[in-house]
């Protein structure tokens, strides 16, 4: 039996997706990262119409794998099985996919050889634990290598038997992919070079050149839709490029990261976020294989084996030119993992040939290639599950670990969707949990009006570990008294609310099922009121308007929270980030924060026209931020095109509301009293002249009858006997880090100037003018107005 492999393929076929299923079945539970976040544009898709193309979370263009799980999960439901279990379908595909597409290229070689090769190749993808769990977590990765393989398969057909409608096929497979995940941009160009190098020295391409013209028309009319987005707005094709740090040479960077590559193969492999840890991708027997199949490609130079060895060689450079790491990054290697195995496959295959040929063997010495092929499966099988496995499970807060507190979370609302259940709205922004309640809560909502009156029971949930770190990361700015409630088959999103739950029992532990305490719940009675809303009115040029805002109070050391009100006039026409910062008043930031609202669980593209988003944050303020003048101004990101969306008024960003932090007060008392007036809401209560080295030395003690309308700028006159200014300072009260605009009613604010002057005797003289218009405000002392406009503070000699 073991000999003839091509007479039971169908048998190895069925075993190897039982293999597949199985250890998806038991793979550990895993909900971080793309999947559960591009479930959700399936959730839009779904219940608001939104077509999603340009995905930010992959940064590309790749929805195919949407439009695949709308269906499913309308079958199925937002489960962990549907999400889990279309890719692991999606991936099962790859092993018939594999064998056809060796026996298609390697025929050359024979079919008993083809066929071999395809077995071999096809039970090594079933039993390497890293194909069997990577291309079963949800991810759009697990649809590019049966894509890849199809592709390969109906070209080769076409080359040999001629068909046109083998060509289109591999037309039609080959421009899909290009919506399947961002590494398949350079599929189109591996296959390009494959081809070139494998057919071009016997000129084969030139017989079937209207063939391939087609399989390449079919391709650019599929992918035109793409292209011109990447024309349109360049950063979709660069999006996820990323750079070699100034301190590293590019060419040591590109020998290390190679060096990985190959170690990756067969020797060994190290991913963080990957549980299948320090085992390279080939298993010993298929890692000879490997290195027999390129020594067989120099060797006989078969245009086979210089195809298939090319396009691996091609797809390793999206991982060789993506420096995030120096380690393979397994999302990267994705386009090439099922050429290395087709290679693999040819190598052992060609071992078996030669031991089946040798007369002093017995005839059966060739199948001992597929056993060990097995065995050193089983090997990584039985590795896999009693050594990997419990290590993952006995590493507290791992990432493939910690999504069992949202799947705990999920199972205890669900058991009490029923009733209304408040939940923080940090829990809710994990992608994971989001993407399970949306089974049973589709709909999501602001929250200006919660469907809550005064009193009613509510149950709470809080996490025990709210501020965990996963793959997604916390979310930004965690805020206690900021929830999601979920009733009616909404979630609605609410506003900070401060002491908006009375408890009314005690709390209760709810277990993960790997028994570790993931969150606490208890009764409570709504206590909310409606918050605080400043009025405020800024049009965005996407149709987004600012409806309100609400803020604490602006201290150093102290966080603030800040509550922006969102409103949509008409659908918005692409995914946005909106950017909050805090400013001093020379533009500097102070606090700020660039985000995708609501960590994406609910992307701006799928708010409805006049629904009031809320979105809040909370910044930590420096302790030594000085007293002064601050804005608060938010602004809209265009993540596409990579630009501010302006305002109706062309400004690129909006001014929310300023803030002041006061004066620390001066206790030291004036030399000289007076009572003079500036204009309607400044007075000078006193101030003390005195001569410093080199000049001389103003302290002012200014009063605010009421708050100024305007900045003001302060001029103190160092003048001489004949009436000439000699010296002077110019600017607003403390070099303009106080205006006059932001003082309130009754402050004193008291400044200190040093103003150069050669020696001599002199007069000082202060008052206040508008810079813009350089008038003086008027100047009254003793109900009298005084001359020019500026009153005199006295006399000073000025020595050396």
């Amino acid at each position: 039996m073991l000999c003839r492999p091509q007479s039971r393929r169908w048998v190895w076929l069925l075993f190897s997706l039982i293999v597949h299923f199985a250890r998806s079945l038991a793979a550990p539970t895993h909900l971080s990262g793309d999947a559960p976040r591009v479930a959700l544009y399936a959730l839009d898709f779904l219940r608001r119409g939104v077509w999603p193309f340009y995905i930010y979370s992959m940064f590309a263009p790749n929805p195919l794998l949407v439009y695949l799980q709308a269906p499913t999960f309308v079958v199925f439901g937002f489960t962990e099985a549907a999400l889990q279990g279309l890719t692991a379908f999606a991936s099962a595909l790859a092993f018939p996919a594999i064998y056809l597409a060796s026996r298609e290229v390697f025929a050359d070689q024979g079919w008993r050889f083809a066929r071999r090769a395809g077995v071999i190749a096809m039970l090594g993808l079933a039993l390497s634990p890293f194909f069997n769990v990577y291309y079963t977590l949800g991810d759009e990765t697990a649809l590019l290598p049966v894509m890849e393989l199809m592709v390969v398969a109906a070209c080769w057909r076409g080359l040999r038997q001629g068909r046109w409608s083998d060509f289109g096929l591999a037309g039609v497979l080959l421009g899909l992919s290009q919506y399947s995940y961002i590494v398949a941009r350079v599929f189109p160009l591996a296959l390009s070079v494959a081809l070139f190098l494998a057919l071009w020295p016997k000129r084969q391409a030139l017989t079937h050149g209207r063939g391939l013209a087609l399989m390449v028309l079919t391709f650019i009319v599929l992918t035109l839709p793409q292209w011109l987005l990447f024309l349109s707005a360049p950063y979709t094709f660069f999006a996820r490029a990323s750079q070699v740090p100034n301190q590293f040479d590019l060419r040591v960077v590109l020998g290390i990261k190679l060096i990985n590559q190959l170690m990756t193969l067969g020797v060994y492999w190290e991913v963080p976020h990957i549980p299948y840890l320090r085992r390279p991708m080939l298993n010993p027997v298929l890692s000879v294989g490997l290195l027999l199949a390129a020594a067989a490609m120099f060797r006989s130079r078969r245009a086979s084996q210089i195809f298939v060895a090319s396009i691996a060689a091609v797809m390793l450079v999206p991982d060789l030119l993506t420096f995030e790491s120096l380690f393979p990054s397994a999302n990267r290697l994705t386009g090439a993992v099922p050429f290395i195995f087709m290679l693999a496959g040819m190598g052992c295959a060609t071992v078996w040939q030669w031991l089946e040929t040798r007369p002093h063997l017995p005839a059966w010495a060739g199948s001992s290639v597929l056993v060990a092929v097995l065995l050193a499966g089983a090997e990584n099988q039985w590795d896999f599950t009693y050594r990997v496995v419990p290590r993952i499970n006995a590493v507290p807060g791992y990432e493939w670990q910690t999504p069992l507190i949202e799947i705990a979370e999920a199972d205890y609302i669900a058991a009490h969707r029923d009733s209304g259940v408040l939940l923080p709205s940090s829990e809710y922004q994990r992608a994971s949990l989001s993407f399970l309640l949306a089974n049973y809560f589709p709909e999501r909502a602001g929250g200006l009006k919660p469907p809550l009156t005064l009193g009613e029971s509510v149950g709470v949930v809080s996490a025990a570990a709210p501020n965990r770190a996963t793959f997604e990361g916390p979310p930004a700015g965690y805020l206690p008294d900021e929830w999601v409630l979920l009733k009616n088959g909404v979630a609605y999103f609410l506003p900070p609310l401060p002491a908006s739950i009375e408890p009314a029992g005690n709390p209760y532990p709810i277990f993960a099922r790997n028994g570790v305490v993931a969150a606490y719940a208890f009764p409570a009675r709504w206590a909310g009121r409606q918050p605080q809303i400043k009025p405020t009115s800024a049009s965005f040029q996407n149709g987004l308007d600012l409806a309100g805002y609400y803020t604490t109070d602006l201290l150093p050391g102290q966080p603030i929270t800040i509550t922006l009100y969102w409103q949509p006039r008409y659908p918005l026409p692409d995914d946005i980030q909106i950017f909050t910062q805090i400013l001093d008043r020379n533009g500097g930031i102070v606090a700020g924060i660039h985000d995708w609202p609501l960590h994406g669980v609910y992307r701006a593209h799928a708010w409805r026209p006049g629904e009031v988003i809320p979105l809040s944050y909370r910044f930590a303020i420096p302790a030594d931020t000085p007293a002064g003048a601050y804005q608060l101004i938010t602004g809209v990101f265009d993540l596409i095109h990579q630009t501010r969306v302006p305002t109706v008024t062309g400004e690129d960003a909006a001014t929310v509301a300023t803030f002041k932090i006061p004066l620390a007060p001066d206790p030291s008392t004036p030399a000289h009293t007076l009572d003079a007036h500036l204009g309607n809401a400044i007075r000078l209560s006193g101030y003390t002249l005195e001569a410093a080295p080199g000049g001389l030395q103003a302290a002012l003690y200014w009063q605010a009858r009421a708050t100024p309308e305007a900045d003001y700028t302060v001029f103190v006159h160092v003048v001489d006997a004949a009436g000439n200014i000699v010296a002077q300072s110019d600017s607003q009260p403390l070099d303009g880090q106080y205006p006059t605009s932001i003082w309130s009613l009754g402050e004193i604010i008291v400044e200190r100037r040093i103003i150069q002057a050669p020696p001599g005797d002199y007069q000082v003289f202060v008052g206040l003018y508008r810079w813009e218009t350089l008038e003086r405000l008027p100047v009254t002392l003793n109900g009298q107005r005084l001359p020019d406009d500026r009153l005199l503070l006295g006399a000073i000699h000025v020595s050396h």
